[in-house]
């Protein structure tokens, strides 16, 4: 009789183990029902984070990410990442972003906290990018944002883009800049 109530102990702790420790770190790992984007190239160190979560992991090729993930592209790093609306947005070195969402089915919202990203794609797309200094909210197919410690740099290849803050706003067609301080309105820029 020992034997079997041992043996039940036994069960019932690996059981308790197995369903108490390990399933819930799978559930974690576990992608979301809608993916915002994809990793389609890593060169260097590209970490991500899910949303609700305090640790970094090292980003694959293929992997993808759900509204509220972030990623950081390390020095001498860069990354190729395509959205769900079928936008590629090319990150530079040194780059913090995070995958907001979709807003009204079809703007997709980022927020560029340092760094640099290129976007683009074969047809217009509506994207709304939110940094420290300005908020573009860009139809088009092409553009560039650059967030510095105290500036952000607007370009817009091809369309148009609503460069915005508390303090001002101004529209940007194919061909122009605009950069954002601390407290001031964006304003056209030569670049």
């Amino acid at each position: 009789m020992k034997p079997i109530k041992h043996f039940t102990r036994v069960i019932a702790l690996f059981a308790a183990f197995y369903f108490g420790l390990l399933l819930p770190a799978e559930a974690a790992d576990k992608p979301c029902d809608q993916w915002v984007a994809r990793a389609v190239s890593v060169q260097g160190i590209v970490e991500a984070r899910k949303a609700g979560e305090t640790r970094w992991v090292q980003v694959k090729l293929d992997d993808t990410f759900c509204a509220g993930d972030m990623i950081r592209v390390q020095e001498n790093s860069r990354a190729a990442i395509v959205l769900s609306n079928e936008t590629n947005l090319r990150l530079d070195q040194k780059t913090t972003i995070t995958f907001a969402g979709i807003e009204h089915k079809k703007t997709f919202l980022l927020e560029l906290l340092s760094g640099a990203a290129h976007f683009f794609s074969r047809f217009p797309k509506s994207i709304k990018v939110l940094t420290p200094f300005v908020n573009a909210s860009v139809e088009g197919t092409e553009g560039f944002i650059k967030v510095g410690e105290e500036k952000a740099l607007l370009s817009i290849f091809e369309g148009k883009v609503l460069a915005s803050n508390a303090v001002g706003g101004l529209k940007l067609t194919g061909g122009q800049s605009a950069v954002a301080e601390t407290d001031k309105a964006p304003v056209l820029r030569v670049v």
